[in-house]
């Protein structure tokens, strides 16, 4: 199932040349004069590698924003990833961010005998359908709020949000009360086997429930439950969409209309639903179906869009600390009131930033999209 060398000369990597055009677009090597992408895959590339003893492969964010500008198409992201993988099985020890907490957490989820109590937080006024073959993919939202109820966040709000946006378009769908998370973030740190049985586990459970499309809020569930699961698992016959990709066309048309919000608002595009899944224009399309609502753009945005700093929960340190404080900076210049996401990891990692105690951080109010979208329909 994983053949490191084939998939390392699948990411093009040896065509990456001299030109130095990602080391300058990196965010990490901005902020950090060690990590160098075209160093790291000459080290590799070399005959004495030893990649378990090279601590940058773990610096890398998976922020593809040095995809988006190689003019050879070179995957470095997902180099990363194998390498990953591969100095794991060497020996290499991860350095876990919350003292492991989230990946003691996608663990245990992975376990076959599991039953979770995870459903307690759903509004009574929510509409299901329990025997619909469409259902929205809640993720980790529920522990989120749990784990980092000291931050003030609240990602449940969004998908609440989401669930009436929903309601209100009068689209049938069920939620699984013992759906999984989807294994992202073990697959970016290189733990395939801890993904596999996750991925393994979900699939299983939408077997048994005959799902047949998947509606999620997460930029991370989507892509992963889109591109990831055929690709490791093969074909898995279920469509999967995002909110935003269901939401947006139903405003266009008129079918679906959004309230009123008082609100200068500016929009971070999430990595993984910009860049990796080129989802651009149906967030602002929302945003935008707000009336009284007025969107500004930051100074990096849409491809060009600057990641919030986050990792797979392991390595997080001073570098990505400075580069949240960067992107809350780049939305307090727009002078908006609020500065709004789509992906609850962003939201956590900002929202961390600001709780810093570093008086220099911007403390912009940060909120989901569908969250706001939500709230404009009372």
């Amino acid at each position: 199932m994983f053949d490191i060398e084939r998939e390392i000369r699948d990411t093009r990597i040896n065509l990456c040349l001299d030109c130095g055009k990602c080391t300058v677009v990196c965010p990490v090597a901005q902020h950090d004069p060690d990590f160098n992408p075209r160093l790291i895959a000459q080290r590799r590339l070399g005959q004495n590698s030893n990649i378990s003893q090279d601590d940058t492969i773990w610096s890398c964010l998976s922020c593809y924003m040095c995809t988006e500008r190689c003019n050879y198409h070179v995957r470095f992201p997902e180099f990363i990833h194998a390498l990953r993988f591969e100095a794991l099985e060497e020996g290499a020890q991860l350095q876990c961010a919350h003292g492991g907490t989230l990946q003691a957490a996608m663990h245990m989820m992975a376990r076959g005998d599991l039953h979770q109590d995870r459903l307690g937080w759903l509004p009574h006024d929510v509409e299901l359908s329990e025997q619909c073959d469409t259902i929205f993919f809640v993720g980790c939202a529920p522990y989120f709020d749990v784990l980092f109820s000291d931050l003030g966040v609240n990602t449940l709000d969004g998908i609440k949000g989401a669930l009436r946006l929903l309601n209100r378009a009068q689209i049938p769908f069920n939620i699984l009360a013992n759906e999984r998370c989807c294994g992202r973030d073990l697959l970016l740190q290189g733990d395939r086997e801890g993904f596999l049985a996750l991925a393994r586990a979900n699939m299983e459970e939408f077997a048994r429930h005959n799902v047949r499309k998947i509606i999620t809020s997460c930029p991370e569930g989507h892509y992963t439950l889109k591109v990831d699961y055929p690709r490791i698992l093969g074909s898995t016959g279920i469509e999967v969409v995002h909110l935003t990709e269901v939401i947006a066309p139903l405003l266009r048309s008129g079918e679906l209309n959004l309230g009123r919000l008082e609100k200068r608002v500016t929009y971070h595009d999430p990595c993984t639903l910009g860049r990796c899944s080129r989802i651009f224009d149906e967030p602002r399309q929302i945003l935008e179906a707000m009336e009284g609502l007025e969107l500004v753009e930051m100074e990096q945005n849409r491809e060009k869009s600057l990641c919030c700093g986050a990792s797979p929960w392991v390595h997080c340190g001073v570098v990505n600390r400075e580069i949240q404080q960067q992107r809350l900076a780049q939305a307090e210049a727009t002078k908006a009131d609020v500065m709004v996401t789509a992906c609850p990891k962003c939201q956590i990692h900002l929202k961390c930033a600001q709780k810093s105690g570093d008086v220099n951080v911007s403390q912009v109010e940060i909120q989901d999209l569908a969250y706001l979208a939500g709230r404009s329909l009372d």
